[in-house]
């Protein structure tokens, strides 16, 4: 299928900026670094971590369902710097920085398999890390917060993370250049 160049500039101009967005929140957390985001003095985390989440979030709407609602319910129950919440931010960031950035790529340059492949390889590595970090979010805010209904909440993402893992990795190896 063939696209108009309208068409061709608006979806590389929306995943450049997706890619950006998500990558400013990698960046963040990799120039402020672990230690200052997750010491309790710190207002580092919430500043400069939750705006660029926050942006992020605004801009990829089509996660913004799943990821708004562990970043706005699940989040404010643990601390912003906790390795559950930094570890999935981060591959948030990672994961959609690569993802929208081969989209862009491969929207300026079609037929390039370079940006195919790219993406077919980080993101089946990527998305259980996040998955699964999204699910421990979960578990620390239930235990945090003596709340046991949301160990429910976790073995649903956790069935989740374990049957479409498989998937991923099968859609992953059908899509790469033989």
């Amino acid at each position: 299928m063939t696209q108009s160049k309208p068409i061709k500039a608006w979806l590389f101009v929306c995943n450049f900026i997706t890619s950006v967005a998500w990558g400013r929140v990698a960046l963040v957390i990799a120039v402020t670094g672990f230690d200052q985001l997750a010491s309790d003095e710190s207002t580092a985390c919430l500043q400069n971590l939750g705006n660029a989440v926050r942006l992020a979030l605004g801009i990829s709407f089509v996660e913004v369902c799943t990821r708004a609602g562990v970043e706005l319910l699940v989040s404010p129950m643990i601390p912003c710097g906790s390795w559950q919440h930094l570890v999935t931010v981060l591959m948030w960031g990672i994961g959609d920085f690569v993802r929208f950035g081969c989209f862009a790529v491969d929207t300026a340059f079609p037929g390039v398999r370079l940006a195919r492949s790219v993406r077919f390889t980080v993101g089946p590595i990527i998305f259980p890390i996040g998955a699964a970090g999204e699910m421990f979010m979960v578990i620390a805010a239930a235990a945090r917060n003596s709340k046991p209904g949301m160990y429910v909440a976790a073995a649903a993402l956790a069935s989740f993370f374990l049957s479409n893992d498989a998937a991923t990795a099968q859609t992953a190896s059908e899509a790469l250049p033989v």
